[in-house]
């Protein structure tokens, strides 16, 4: 049985079973204890990620960490998945055990990216390692080493540019997305997973969370419609093919990145689709917009991850601060340093 993800599970004696395709091609078929699909899916993964006789590597420890992620649906996953790609030459073979700070820093030097990147994909590859002590793949997660966190900062378009940026559009799909990105703030997950059902023409507003999807922290919140994404909405369910928003010939999109390459290519402005989301973000504060409504624009719990990205963008930002130093001074208030002295009594 390979590590691979390469398995399906069908009905077999009244239960199921986990089928496979061996190197050679060979099918074979396990039954499984599990009498309901869902506990199927659970126990196969299991199965799956110990099945491998092989000698555990980093490239095992990934994949079924990948793997594992694909199955809760997460949306990052193709960020994750690229991220592998980028670092597999490097540690696929290595021995967990034989990881420490030094095979790190070694592997910072070998990538001509900036520190932030390699941060995220360390970052990455200590959680799975992390989960590979859980699964009992490894006995212990060995010493990692991260880069320091560099100052974040946000990446957006101004008006203009994505204007620009807009007009470079061809495909009618990727315009709608353009503009869904950037006025619903959404992350791309939740756009390539919006289907008409989820959009109140009546209301004017698009519930980001489809019916059989649970909140998780990177919350889906009912955003309203502007007039102008609502008449670009109206004129694509006219013409649409699929039950979903984003689609191209009646098929899901599940990837907008060549789309994102040739309108930069064609108008000079490069951007992704995690840059919408901050674009629209900026915009809004930049009109004053306050912390707490953008927070829930944006599905975050509190507007304390909101502030510490998008509060200095606002016109308003520390502004009551400024404001009351100037009254201190114009009052002649004196500003004590510190507490006031305590007063000593005889006794």
């Amino acid at each position: 049985m390979s590590g691979s993800p390469e398995y399906t599970i069908q009905r077999f004696r009244g239960g199921f079973a986990l089928v496979y395709r061996d190197e050679d091609g060979k099918r074979h078929r396990r039954q499984l204890d599990a009498s309901d699909r869902p506990s199927a899916e659970a126990e196969a993964r299991k199965l799956w990620a110990k099945a491998d006789e092989s000698p555990v590597t980093v490239g095992r420890v990934v994949s079924a960490y990948l793997t594992a992620k694909k199955a809760e649906g997460i949306e990052t996953i193709e960020r994750r998945e690229d991220a592998w790609k980028a670092m597999k030459s490097f540690w696929e073979k290595v021995d967990p055990n034989q990881i420490d700070a030094e095979m790190c820093r070694s592997y910072r030097a070998s990538r001509q990216v900036g520190g932030t990147t390699v941060r995220l994909e360390l970052s990455m590859l200590s959680t799975a390692l992390g989960k590979a002590v859980t699964d009992k793949l490894i006995p212990s997660k060995p010493e990692m080493w991260l880069p320091a966190a560099a100052e974040r900062k946000t990446r957006h378009l101004t008006p203009a540019q994505f204007k620009k940026l807009l007009a470079g559009t061809v495909a009618p799909h990727a315009h709608l997305y353009m503009l869904l990105g950037v006025f619903t703030l959404a992350r791309p997950g939740a756009l390539f997973d919006l289907a008409w059902s989820q959009v109140d023409f009546i209301r004017n507003t698009i519930d980001l969370n489809p019916v059989d999807r649970r909140q998780t922290a990177k919350r889906r919140p009912v955003v309203p419609m502007n007039g102008m994404l609502r008449e670009a909405l109206a004129k694509a369910f006219t013409a649409r093919t699929s039950i979903y928003v984003i689609e191209r010939g009646g098929t899901r999109i599940a990837s907008i990145k060549k789309a994102f390459q040739a309108a930069g290519e064609r108008s000079g402005v490069h951007a992704t689709p995690y840059t919408l989301r901050h674009t629209g973000a900026v915009w809004a504060a930049e009109q004053g917009t306050p912390m707490s409504e953008l927070a829930q624009m944006m599905g975050h719990d509190d507007d304390r991850t909101t502030q510490k990205h998008y509060a200095r963008y606002s016109p308003e930002y520390l502004r009551g601060v400024a404001n009351a130093v100037e009254a201190a001074f114009n009052e002649g208030v004196e500003v004590q340093s510190g507490p006031p002295a305590p007063v000593l009594r005889s006794a």
